[in-house]
């Protein structure tokens, strides 16, 4: 398999290795039909995952622990776990292409109904949101910088204080 584009960016003085691809269009990939069928199994191949002693794969696990009402932090302890165990490659080089390549197969086959659709849209969505908060700091605000989103970074205690005041209202409503 041949990677055309760099998976590289500069970043001020600093190199960073995009590890979060954003799957805005396909790359142009070399792919042995083998690998194209592999990586999509390994996309949603099950894994016995000990903290409940059943089987799961990447979508379906984030499907099923959002069902069950996971906690954010569990989610993310999640999804990192599958992330390594499902998607790793024996070549570190290879895991970004193994990654876009299992996206597209699947969002292939995922296309034939509007119901099928709105499912993998959604654990897609749900699994870039937490591999986004397990980047760095630095990755996070490359990838804020190249799209040209406004934030305002917030200290912890700040951002303490806006999640109380924003829980504060809703105890209200429950009693």
């Amino acid at each position: 398999m041949e990677i055309v584009r760099s998976q590289r960016r500069s970043l001020a003085s600093d190199d960073l290795v995009r590890t979060l691809p954003l799957y805005r269009s396909a790359l142009q990939l070399e792919v042995r039909l083998e690998d194209f069928e592999l990586f999509a199994i390994d996309r949603l191949r099950g894994v016995m995952c000990s903290q409940f002693g059943i089987v799961h794969t990447v979508l379906k696990g984030i499907s099923d622990a959002l069902s069950r009402g996971k906690k954010p932090d569990e989610m993310e302890t999640l999804v990192r776990d599958l992330w390594k165990t499902i998607m790793s490659h024996p070549q570190a080089s290879e895991v970004m292409n193994k990654d876009i390549i299992s996206h597209f197969v699947l969002r292939l086959v995922y296309c034939r109904t509007e119901e099928l659709r709105k499912w993998f849209l959604s654990m897609e969505t749900t699994l870039f949101r937490y591999r986004f908060r397990l980047e760095s700091p630095q990755v996070q605000r490359a990838l804020m910088a190249e799209f040209d989103l406004p934030y305002k970074a917030v200290s912890n205690a700040e951002f303490e204080l806006i999640r109380y005041s924003t829980r504060c209202p809703l105890k209200k409503f429950q009693n």
